[in-house]
């Protein structure tokens, strides 16, 4: 098998999430989720290449909110990039996911590396 090219570490979390894409909104389950993106089950479809509005609710009440773009769709599954998050979003993202990684400290440690660039 290939050499494991994932930047980010990425942690198995079943949350509620919300996408809007051009007006349509879909609703569904988050499977796992890194800094960098996730991807989960959706109840239609969305469009590859499309930016589109990620809500994650958290059981606590607190919504995270991200700006990201579609890189894998099907019937009942999607994956989505994030383009953009503001401060406060990506604080609460990175708690979740330091709070379910293997390694809390090596989440904070990818951070000192670019998510993209050369391999």
């Amino acid at each position: 098998m290939g050499q494991e090219r994932r930047r980010r570490s990425r942690v198995h979390v079943e949350i509620p999430v919300f996408v809007v894409q051009e007006g349509h909104r879909v609703q569904g389950m988050l499977h796992d989720v890194s800094l960098k993106g996730l991807s989960c089950s959706v109840d239609g479809p969305l469009q590859v290449g499309a930016e589109c509005a990620v809500t994650l609710a958290l059981a606590s009440g607190l919504r995270i909110h991200a700006v990201g773009r579609v890189v894998r769709a099907g019937a009942t599954e999607a994956a989505v990039d994030f383009v953009r998050l503001e401060e406060k979003d990506f604080a609460h993202l990175r708690n979740v996911v330091r709070l379910y990684a293997e390694d809390a400290d090596q989440v904070d440690e990818e951070l000192r590396t670019p998510a993209f660039g050369e391999d």
